[in-house]
């Protein structure tokens, strides 16, 4: 299974570049009220790895669409 999520960011170019190298495999789009969508297909996640897909978005405050939970950003 692919990943879901809604990510709080301030724009589509800050979760881009956070996203790193898994960005141009993934679409990432504007929602409403500041919030991001970003939909990973699944060969995405296992190629690169899910602890790594993770991690790249562990810095945002995001919503697991599949999950259905808010996992807050991880500690600095």
């Amino acid at each position: 299974m692919g990943m879901q999520v809604v990510v709080v960011a301030t724009s589509v170019a800050e979760v881009t570049e956070r996203l790193g190298c898994v960005a141009p495999f993934a679409e990432i789009f504007p929602l409403p009220s500041g919030f991001i969508g970003v939909s990973i297909p699944l060969g995405v996640v296992d190629d690169f790895g899910e602890e790594v897909v993770l991690e790249r978005i562990s810095n945002f405050q995001y919503f697991d669409l599949w999950a259905g939970i808010w996992t807050p950003p991880k500690s600095k």
